[in-house]
């Protein structure tokens, strides 16, 4: 940020502050927004539009596996952020120690969180958005279905955004794809590989 803010003449572009209300507000909770709207999305289709429960089930198992993925990986990320790099001007072997000593930690090998989980959840969004339309066929939703369905379209389309401008002025090449690959591992796992394994069982 500090090279940004040299390049710009000590004015930071509203996109490459990371304290934006859009990257507070919605990049960094991309996940709880996500879960909103998709347990949104499925009360509806229960009220309205008479879904078998064996879907609802479905739903709600991938939200519980997509929110333990979530907390292993941006638990390694940060672990690796915190403890894979070098203090200046002190000894210390971790990022908090090295602050503490008000030294400053230089960050040798940051995976993109903020890639890792837009990628993962507009993979999760729209792949659900896909299932509810093949279910509901040429006849469409019902009304409250389709504004939520809207909403979900919108959320994806500024994390895409959100993406664009993570490219353009944060991390290196090698931390953004790795962070793009562990989300679309993710939504692998949640939408190929938790399939089978539940057909495996009859679930």
């Amino acid at each position: 940020s500090s090279g940004i803010n040299a390049e710009y003449g000590g004015k930071i572009p509203f996109f490459s502050d990371k304290h934006n209300f859009l990257n507070q507000i919605f990049v960094k909770n991309c996940w709880a927004w996500t879960i909103l709207l998709i347990s949104m999305l499925a009360a509806v289709r229960i009220l309205f539009e008479k879904v078998p429960l064996r879907k609802i089930y479905l739903i709600i198992l991938r939200l519980l596996f997509g929110t333990l993925y979530w907390y292993v990986c941006t638990s390694v990320i940060d672990g690796i952020k915190d403890n894979v790099g070098k203090c200046f001007t002190g000894p210390a072997e971790t990022m908090l120690l090295c602050r503490a000593q008000g030294g400053m930690w230089k960050y040798v090998f940051d995976i993109s969180g903020h890639m890792f989980m837009m990628v993962y959840c507009n993979l999760f969004i729209t792949s659900h958005l896909e299932e509810m339309h093949e279910d509901e066929g040429p006849k469409g939703g019902s009304i409250p279905s389709q504004v939520i369905s809207t909403l979900c379209l919108i959320l994806v389309s500024l994390f895409d955004i959100m993406m664009v401008f993570t490219v353009l002025y944060w991390h290196t090449p090698p931390e953004k794809i790795l962070g793009c690959l562990i989300g679309v591992a993710g939504w692998t796992l949640t939408f190929k590989q938790l399939i089978k394994l539940l057909a495996k069982f009859n679930v």
